[in-house]
């Protein structure tokens, strides 16, 4: 049952204006804390975290540049 309320959940998100479901995701967000403690983060995706901040320190470097999030969808879709 779980997945066809996500799915409902889904449909009404898409529902909502671009402002609202930027609110939305941003709520969301917060709700998952300041970023200063990732257990819960590392619980669901170790791996994922760890790519994510070793991204993090090659964009501080400069050793990566940053892309758009256009360019990230056309890059990893398939």
């Amino acid at each position: 049952m779980l997945v066809n309320s996500l799915s409902k959940m889904q449909k009404d998100l898409l529902l909502l204006s671009a402002v609202e479901r930027e609110q939305l995701a941003l709520s969301a967000w917060k709700s998952l804390g300041d970023g200063s403690d990732l257990t819960v983060s590392q619980q669901l995706d170790p791996a994922g975290i760890d790519l994510a901040l070793q991204r993090d320190d090659e964009l501080e470097s400069g050793e990566a540049s940053a892309i758009t999030s256009e360019e990230f969808l056309r890059r990893t879709r398939r």
